[in-house]
């Protein structure tokens, strides 16, 4: 956790934040489940960059060549999500360096 994030996250950030959304939702006559949504990101590098991320490889023990190709692309890729307070979560969204993703919903295995 990010020391910022860490030193803000106490009893009263946390209390003063939902007196202003109880603010907000009787100001609005209840804002219903379906329209309060959350929003998440994760960055990630593309190759994983030079560290190992632990993850281990099975080979048999007769293969001669005992290699996993890698990349060593160190562009990041930004993962949103979000999700609202009825539990409808949107398709995971990703901005590379160039801009966003081409929309793949249509794509088996890949949209929803």
């Amino acid at each position: 956790l990010d020391p910022k994030r860490a030193q803000n996250f106490n009893r009263t950030t946390v209390g003063n934040y939902f007196n202003m959304r109880k603010e907000v939702d009787d100001r609005y006559n209840k804002i219903p489940p379906e329209h309060n949504w959350n929003m998440d990101e994760k960055g990630n590098q593309m190759g994983g960059g030079r560290k190992g991320d632990g993850t281990k490889y099975i080979f048999w023990i007769e293969d001669k060549e005992q290699y996993r190709m890698h990349s060593d692309n160190l562009e990041l890729v930004t993962i949103l999500e979000c999700v609202n307070a009825a539990g409808t979560a949107m398709p995971p969204f990703l901005v590379l360096s160039d801009g966003p993703v081409a929309d793949h919903g249509d794509i088996e295995g890949i949209g929803g």
